[in-house]
């Protein structure tokens, strides 16, 4: 099976369980960075804001795992 190509460079943030986006807005306004939602567990983010976020999350003790593929 083949894969279409919608968008290109741009930032998801996913989780394994969505109760950890609940725990990440609790300590970031994470809904500012977020452009859409996929599902409960995955959410575009602004790949403008992408840093922001990261640094938000670093300075708030989570460290996020940021892959290019």
């Amino acid at each position: 099976m083949s894969e279409t190509i919608v968008h290109r460079n741009v930032a998801l943030l996913k989780v394994s369980d969505p109760k950890v986006l609940d725990e990440v807005r609790a300590v970031v306004p994470l809904d500012d960075y977020v452009l859409a939602v996929v599902n409960e567990t995955e959410l575009v983010i602004d790949p403008q804001r992408l840093k922001d976020l990261n640094d938000a999350l670093i300075a708030r003790g989570m460290t996020p795992l940021l892959k290019r593929g």
